[in-house]
């Protein structure tokens, strides 16, 4: 059974990720802080679900395993703060 503070995310191929939730990597901070960026840029007010969107879209659009992994780790996180 999983808390709170862990994580279940998986790579495409099926490897695990790192499981807790608060040791986000400075790429993944900094992430973060990119589309937050954009979002304030745009004029969008930077709320839960629109950083979830944000993530969404940046991981459909990179060529980047790491940025990919690095979004999806952040979008659980949010959706589980969400509920």
């Amino acid at each position: 059974m999983q808390n709170d503070d862990t994580l279940d995310v998986r790579t495409p191929d099926g490897d695990e990720l790192k499981k807790d939730a608060h040791e986000f990597s400075d790429e993944v901070r900094a992430l973060m802080g990119q589309i937050i960026t954009e979002l304030l840029s745009d004029g969008d007010a930077v709320t839960p679900e629109r950083l979830i969107q944000g993530l969404h879209l940046f991981s459909e659009n990179t060529d980047d395993a790491d940025d990919y992994l690095d979004c999806m780790e952040l979008i659980q996180f949010l959706m589980k703060k969400l509920h």
